[in-house]
């Protein structure tokens, strides 16, 4: 059984369960051995020790540099949509980057529109930064964009409007290029920032990405894309980057943080440009997406075999890490959890958990990253077991 216990990880995973709700990488997916050969490498004999010193605001140029060439080749950006360096900051990670956005693009009081269901944290980001966090339904198309311009008719002002346009979490949905356009457009006519949380892009099993949401921004300085190494290398390095118009890195570097402690992170980023300049980073990446896919079509296949009344309808993963289930009617995720999880050595993310308004207990969410294909399959069928002992059908 995958296991990750000790004082290092943020959640233990033992033996005792399947814990389907854990979205992050397992243990087998972190390169330890990749960043000690790149630490030896960029920090060696020869190395400058003004690595050591506070860093450059925006993060140092050459990493910048090395970093837009990897978004254009995995971006698959057509020519004159290349990613620039100066278009680029490096943060700590996603979640750091979300608290930045708050403190520098809203006033506490104001209100943020989430797509709803969404990241289960993200609202705790913003209310911890004295925002109001309102909802818009996601389907499978995406955030309902004509749902929130009817918000914004009747007088809706959001300070941003943040989504997750790529293998969205928890629904897995991709944002359709209309709607995509269409939302730039509102921010532009309303005066507001969309905030797109994007870490899975990178992460589609097709040959061909999904968009990032900066290729609708033409020019406007209304996206601010914010990406992450937590999902395509490892989560412990806390390292990351906003993407974004010139004007937007500009405004973003003024955080008081920054201008106090400098850039973020400069050791890591030093090593992660080895491991990206050498070619490593995309060789994993490409390990990733296979053993994702893997991992995708045996959880899929067990809950074909196990729930089919239950998986009827829900869309194949197409990247990212999840899958939005739907539960019998009546059925509360919450509720379910906590009555007979720990017996049936099954566990789960609620759907209430990543609602912001709608009532979504009806549904849970469900990650293939975390485990082999044996141990999904053996999850989905301690999962049909839960339900059918607390009294649901799953396969009539």
């Amino acid at each position: 059984m995958t296991a990750q216990t000790g004082e290092y990880p943020q959640t233990a995973a033992g033996p005792e369960a399947i814990n389907l709700g854990l979205g992050q990488p397992s243990p087998s997916l972190l390169p330890l051995a990749l960043i000690r050969e790149a630490a030896a490498a960029r920090l060696g004999a020869g190395a400058d020790p003004l690595v050591l010193q506070y860093g450059a605001i925006h993060g140092p140029q050459s990493f910048r540099e090395s970093l837009a060439e990897l978004m254009t080749r995995r971006y698959h950006l057509g020519a004159g949509h290349e990613v620039a360096a100066s278009q680029l900051l490096v943060t700590g990670g996603i979640s750091s980057a979300l608290s930045f956005t708050a403190q520098l693009f809203a006033r506490p009081g104001q209100t943020v529109v989430c797509s709803d269901p969404t990241y289960f944290l993200a609202r705790g980001v913003f209310e911890s930064q004295g925002l109001a966090v309102e909802g818009v339904p996601v389907d499978a198309e995406g955030i309902d964009v004509s749902a929130l311009e009817q918000r914004l008719a009747r007088g809706a002002a959001p300070a941003f409007v943040y989504c997750m346009p790529s293998f969205h979490n928890p629904t897995g949905a991709c944002l359709a290029p209309d709607r995509a356009r269409r939302l730039v457009e509102l921010a532009e006519r309303h005066d507001f920032l969309v905030v797109a949380d994007e870490p899975y892009v990178m992460l589609g099993f097709a040959p061909e990405p999904p968009p990032c949401m900066m290729t609708y921004d033409e020019g406007r300085g209304r996206v601010l894309s914010l990406g992450s190494f937590s999902k395509i290398l490892a989560p412990g390095l806390r390292l990351g980057w906003a993407h974004a118009a010139e004007p937007l890195i500009e405004r973003f570097s003024l955080h008081g943080a920054l201008r106090s402690g400098g850039g973020l992170n400069p050791v890591i980023a030093s090593i992660v440009q080895g491991v990206i300049e050498g070619g490593a980073l995309d060789r994993h990446i490409d390990h990733l997406r296979r053993t994702f896919e893997a991992r995708a079509q045996a959880l899929m296949d067990a809950l074909r075999q196990h729930l089919p009344r239950l998986v009827e309808g829900v869309a194949e993963p197409r990247g990212g890490y999840f899958v939005w289930l739907p539960l019998p009617e009546g059925c509360d995720g919450a509720a379910l959890l906590e009555a007979g999880s720990e017996a049936h050595g099954v566990r789960f993310t609620p759907g209430s958990r990543c609602a912001v308004t709608r009532d979504l207990s009806r549904f849970i969410r469900l990650s293939f990253a975390f485990y082999e294909p044996d141990e999904l399959r053996e999850g989905a069928r301690r999962l049909a077991k839960l339900l059918t002992d607390a009294g649901y059908s799953v396969t009539a």
